[in-house]
């Protein structure tokens, strides 16, 4: 049964009960495996880089958190040494610089476990438990894959991400990709909402277009000289969540198959 804890004491538990440095996103996925919170909304993990951000920035040296690396905290007592003040203020910048470019994304979508319509609904979840989102709203760059083969770079801006893949599902293309790859420009709120408003009010600089080409290229590409940990796109990722629908046409299928044996 989940234990209703705020998230401040749902997070010094993980840290409490692991004992070494975490990244924000694994502490999401294990409160949500040990039931610490009876709803954590549909950015589990931006809710955990939220509180742990602000508990440092408000308590300074007082604050039991510490940021060790991008993205990875831990609690002081687990430290043998604490990081230095001005590697962690960089790194903060480098993180808000980054963040401010893409906001959510997708990787490998299967195509069959979405319901092609004018306006589709892109159901992702930033781990299980939490509440699905519809990105079908979403702007940003896309990729269509054959197998393993990246068939088809695009951009969805005076579209959205969801009508260009449906354009895609009746053009040429069509009988030539089986899954897709999304990187979207509008953040999600706790609620499950793509924030689309705020989006105008958004500074680009060359130092945030080369981290979002770069880190779009590793996570689509994945060169083998380039790790994987760490990446500037490490905690924004959903995973693909199957439309309802076909749950239930399917269903409704083998239904109709039985009444015909019988």
């Amino acid at each position: 049964m989940a234990r209703n804890m705020k998230w401040i004491e749902a997070i010094t538990r993980i840290f409490e009960e692991e004992k070494k440095p975490l990244h924000y996103a694994e502490v999401a996925t294990l409160i949500i495996e040990r039931g610490y919170r009876k709803s954590v909304g549909a950015t589990p993990a931006n809710s955990v880089y939220s509180n742990l951000s602000s508990d440092i920035r408000e308590n300074g040296e007082k604050s039991k958190f510490v940021k060790v690396q991008m993205g990875t905290f831990t609690l002081k007592k687990y430290l043998d040494a604490m990081p230095d003040d001005e590697d962690e203020d960089q790194e903060s910048r480098t993180e808000k610089k980054y963040t401010s470019v893409v906001q959510a994304f997708g990787f490998s979508w299967n195509r069959n476990q979405v319901l092609w319509k004018s306006s589709p609904d892109l159901l992702g979840i930033q781990t299980i438990g939490a509440t699905p989102v519809n990105f079908n709203k979403q702007i940003g760059v896309y990729l269509l894959h054959d197998g393993r083969e990246i068939l088809y770079i695009g951009q969805a801006i005076t579209q959205s991400i969801g009508e260009r893949l449906y354009q895609h599902t009746r053009d040429r293309l069509s009988g030539r990709w089986d899954r897709f790859s999304w990187f979207g420009f509008y953040s999600v709120d706790e609620k499950g909402n793509l924030n689309i408003y705020e989006e105008t009010h958004r500074t680009l600089s060359i130092e945030n277009i080369g981290n979002t080409l770069e880190s779009i290229l590793i996570e689509s590409i994945e060169p083998r000289q380039n790790r994987k940990s760490g990446n500037k796109l490490s905690g924004l990722e959903y995973n693909q969540h199957e439309d309802p629908s076909i749950e239930r046409k399917r269903a409704a299928k083998i239904l109709e198959d039985l009444k015909n044996r019988l």
